[in-house]
């Protein structure tokens, strides 16, 4: 919990408020019972009518501190619980966006939402709960035990039998309810993970009507939810009642033995009183450690939750070296690059360079490692041996936020954000014109159905076909000034006569710039300066696509496979 609570040091004064503002509390109301004693043995035994109005006048004025005080303690805690919940949830979803794919891979997107969600909310929900109870109970506990001994009463023994009591009680439930709650946070990351599949996947769901077999698989995770949360309620509810009949008992014990000491003289009446009035506050307050002793394991729990996420070690760190070029060549020299787990390489001895004004393209089949090797230039990945260099400097001592700066990325799947298609495009340049925004627009062949800027983009770009999030994706990527342009087929979904209109384009808008272009139609990459082909990992020829016709074999059944669709020009 280390990183837990080193957010929470933020909190500090805050904090040393709150308890400041206990004492007072605990302070009014440990007073109370003395002057009940007072006005029983002194003002109503003596008829002294001004010590019962002097001491019932001090007794008002000690609730009404004790209810500013309760209050200020309410607010303050609140302040300082959202306070810190805020800065926790800010910590993770910045440690979150430093994760490389490995680390990612580590943890689930459903896990991950949950981690920052609701465990993060139970951890808030105590905090809120403890200053006003763990920290307060104590210290009203032991303030009413020395009260009890002031009084100097010989029925101390009945106060150790009920402290017995309520701790064997609270150990008994904590130790049945333990296990259930670890069990539960894991249960709700199988509910959001299957929520997440179910709603992504809706129109599949559909399209093979699987409605009810989708709907079982979610109700069997919501009923598991529902039965392991019942035995736990269940279990917990059996502790305020019998803490209240331990507390009742003892009440009548404390009446039953103290009434002999009033008879025999030995004890006064009003003391009897104070003795049942301090022994309950002490009960009390063993019940409000206990209540909030049953909540300590979940928090526990999402505390190691959040921490497990805070702790992970990130693989990609961050270099220092900021030199800018005028003359940028990539290369990839004996590069490597095995996933995490996997037992085969995806890439083996990967070699080659990226030149400014030349275009580089990558075709192969399913599998063979195209998509990695645009992972491992913007280090969104490590190579796992050898290295990729830019002016014969690792990337690896290049700082990312300078590095990723000299690239421009289209990927593979057309990823847009909520809001409109300016703020998409403020993504690729910050601080983009409004006459940027729409020449890149109009070079990504996008101006067909982008009538303004503040055009609504649904979550995820719903609202938009395959090929027109493609078209604003590669609008994103072109709209600043960068060095290196990777294109992870990302014309896929255009049509022949779209798709040439775009690359042309592309050419003047990347001249005198490095393009790197993977796909699997040859119709994107022919035009290119090499065509790299690659096969199970491993770079099979290169070449250019009149060279590659002639003598790769791997190549010409690419072609073939696709000459019915493209024509024979190719």
């Amino acid at each position: 919990m280390k990183n837990i609570l080193n957010t929470f040091k933020k909190q500090t004064k805050p904090v040393l408020l709150i308890m400041l503002l206990l004492i007072i509390q605990v302070y009014c109301d440990l007073a109370l019972p003395s002057y009940t004693a007072d006005i029983v043995n002194l003002g109503i035994q003596n008829t002294d009518f001004n010590l019962i109005v002097t001491t019932g006048t001090k007794m008002m004025l000690m609730v009404a501190v004790s209810v500013l005080a309760t209050i200020a303690v309410s607010y303050v805690s609140s302040k300082v619980s959202s306070s810190f919940a805020r800065d926790l949830r800010e910590e993770l979803f910045h440690k979150i966006l430093k994760y490389s794919n490995h680390e990612l891979n580590q943890f689930s997107r459903a896990s991950l939402i949950t981690r920052s969600t609701n465990d993060i909310n139970q951890i808030q929900n105590v905090m809120g709960i403890m200053f006003r109870t763990l920290l307060f109970a104590p210290i009203l506990a032991v303030g009413s035990i020395i009260k009890v001994f002031e009084i100097g009463s010989n029925l101390s023994w009945i106060i150790f039998v009920a402290f017995v009591a309520v701790a064997l009680l609270l150990i008994t439930v904590i130790w049945n309810v333990l296990p259930y709650f670890k069990k539960t946070q894991e249960i709700v990351d199988q509910i959001n993970r299957v929520s997440r599949e179910i709603l992504i996947g809706i129109p599949v769901i559909k399209a093979f009507v699987r409605q009810e077999h989708e709907e079982q698989r979610f109700n069997r995770y919501n009923r598991e939810y529902l039965e392991v949360n019942l035995h736990v309620y269940r279990t917990m509810l059996i502790l305020i009642p019998a803490m209240n009949l331990i507390m009742n008992i003892m009440i009548v014990v404390i009446l039953y033995f103290g009434a002999f000491d009033a008879l025999q003289g030995t004890l006064l009446t009003g003391d009897i009183i104070a003795f049942v009035q301090y022994s309950t506050q002490m009960v009390f307050s063993f019940m409000m450690i206990g209540g909030f002793t049953i909540m300590l394991p979940r928090v526990l729990v999402s505390g190691k939750r959040v921490e497990e996420v805070l702790e992970t070690e990130i693989t990609i760190i961050d270099g220092e070296y900021a030199q800018e070029s005028s003359e940028n060549v990539l290369e990839f020299k004996n590069v490597s690059y095995t996933y995490p787990g996997a037992e085969k390489e995806t890439l083996r001895n990967i070699n080659f360079k990226l030149y400014p004004g030349k275009t580089t393209a990558i075709i192969g089949g399913t599998g063979s490692g195209k998509t990695t090797i645009l992972n491992l230039i913007p280090r969104l990945q490590d190579v796992t041996s050898g290295e990729i260099l830019i002016n014969d400097v690792n990337i690896k001592k290049y700082n990312l936020h300078n590095l990723r700066k000299k690239l421009a990325l289209a990927p593979q799947k057309a990823i847009l954000f909520s809001g409109s298609i300016r703020s998409n495009l403020l993504k690729g340049k910050k601080d983009a014109t409004e006459e940027e925004m729409f020449n890149a627009i109009k070079d990504a062949q996008a101006s067909e159905f982008v009538d303004n800027l503040d055009m609504e983009v649904s979550q995820g770009g719903s609202n938009f076909s395959g090929g027109q999030k493609q078209r604003l994706s590669i609008a994103r990527a072109i709209i600043g000034k960068h060095d290196f342009y990777l294109f992870d087929d990302c014309f896929s979904a255009l049509d022949v006569t779209t798709e040439r209109k775009l690359r042309d384009k592309l050419k003047e808008i990347t001249n005198n710039k490095s393009v790197l272009i993977v796909s699997q139609r040859i119709s994107s990459i022919k035009d290119a300066d090499e065509i790299i082909v690659l096969n199970d990992g491993e770079i099979v020829d290169k070449g250019s696509h009149n060279e590659l016709k002639g003598r790769c074999s791997i190549y010409r059944e690419i072609l073939s496979s696709q000459l019915e669709n493209i024509g024979d020009s190719l």
